[in-house]
């Protein structure tokens, strides 16, 4: 007899959606609303943190991968780089150094035209993310009038491999006045893709290319680096400059890209607390139909209590209900979050498809696709949450429930 609490409830539970009359049919509907909303506010959440998740990873491999942590230089550039470089190899905290000069200006192309930054240096590219087209001539091998584009700035040129692009750099000053600019042909060897936002301005040559352009002659503009831990890259900068000469100078990855993880980091926190707020909605919703439940039960509280139920057990029957309520919606909603969540960057793909229409593009954001995160942790806490709300939502309608008083209720029955 101590389990009839849990069987009522559990009957209170499948009856719901098998009820008959206009009154009960209403009932019937505001707790499908109820559930269908927490099913949805769960699913969004997990479907959210699983995308924001995505960006911040994306943004820490992809984007940095591609980025230099830190670039150290001087004015005038750097004849002795080897030098310098293998001493700074030495901080435990430097895991690769290269050297590069960058140069901005102008390509045309049969009369489209586009700004650029030429960057030359050494290795194989840019690093983790960076995939060469088919045919294209590898990094390593760019003869001195050859050049890599990125497919974005290749496809607003309109030129293919093997074409012949006029690049226009402004000439360096000479005594107080600006001298003529500089005009270079190069041949398009290859086409790259990194998905982020240096698709759509940055052009690679060979180092010794770059920094003829620059006026180095020999020289180099400074030095890349990356680092262990990309937080710390500031405070590694400066530890640096303490063993470099006084005139040299750094910037970091913080001041090119950190108002950018700032914004995703802030965008994280507002949607999750915009989807929380869905599930909160969805959990008042619950209440209002345990209420009415409560409302339509009120005779077959009262016979309860006429033959001996206590107020915990008519409370401990709500709760029972109100508790398979939460856990049904919320597995349900776990499991469609979950699907999305490995699913979203393909539907995605699929509604661009449909709508002839690019949703991001490196013009605007970091990257030019939406990526997904899917961690345990999320989805653990999500439906806790969930769980807990739903739970505090079903005290009050159960409380009334036990308050309920048999006499007055079988008075008009």
């Amino acid at each position: 007899m101590r389990r009839y609490p849990l069987f009522i409830g559990r009957r209170f539970f499948s009856a719901g959606s098998s009820r008959s009359g206009s009154n009960k049919q209403l009932a019937s509907f505001i707790a499908l609303l109820a559930i269908s909303g927490l099913v949805l506010g769960v699913a969004l959440m997990i479907i959210v943190l699983s995308v924001m998740n995505g960006f911040d990873k994306e943004m820490r491999t992809r984007v940095l991968g591609v980025v230099p942590h830190i670039q150290l230089f001087t004015p005038g550039g750097i004849s002795d780089w080897p030098l310098l470089a293998e001493k700074i190899r030495q901080a435990p905290q430097v895991l690769e150094v290269k050297p590069f000069t960058q140069v901005d200006g102008m390509l045309n192309f049969h009369g489209n035209t586009q700004a650029v930054q030429l960057l030359g240096t050494t290795g194989e590219g840019l690093g983790e993310g960076f995939s060469l087209q088919a045919g294209s001539v590898a990094y390593a091998k760019l003869a001195a009038n050859e050049l890599l584009l990125p497919q974005p700035l290749a496809d607003k040129l309109g030129a293919t491999l093997g074409a012949s692009i006029t690049l226009i750099i402004p000439g360096q000053l000479s005594a107080g006045r600006q001298a003529l600019p500089k005009a270079r042909v190069f041949k398009l060897a290859g086409i790259y893709q990194t998905h982020t936002a240096i698709d759509g301005r940055l052009a690679l040559v060979s180092l010794p290319a770059a920094s003829d352009l620059a006026g180095l002659e020999g020289r180099v503009a400074g030095l890349r680096l990356k680092v262990d831990d990309v937080f710390q890259a500031r405070q590694i900068a400066y530890q640096l400059l303490r063993q470099l000469p006084e005139d040299f100078r750094f910037t970091d990855w913080l001041q090119s890209h950190g108002n950018l993880y700032q914004a995703i980091q802030m965008s994280r926190k507002l949607v999750g607390l915009l989807v929380f707020l869905v599930i909160a909605i969805a959990v008042f919703n619950i209440v209002s139909m345990l209420v009415m439940t409560v409302l339509e039960k009120r005779g077959d509280i009262a016979v309860l209590k006429t033959l001996g139920a206590t107020n915990a057990a008519v409370l401990a029957i709500f709760l029972v209900q109100g508790t398979m309520i939460g856990v049904a919606g919320t597995a349900l909603g776990v499991f469609l979050g979950v699907l999305g969540s490995y699913f979203v960057a393909d539907i995605i793909g699929l509604l661009e498809g449909l709508m002839g229409r690019q949703f991001l593009s490196i013009d605007i954001y970091p990257i030019d696709y939406i990526p997904s995160d899917l961690r345990s942790s999320d989805v653990i806490l999500v439906a806790l949450v969930a769980l807990a709300l739903n739970f505090l939502a079903t005290l009050y309608p159960a409380w009334r429930a036990a308050r309920l008083q048999p006499a007055q209720v079988l008075r008009y029955e």
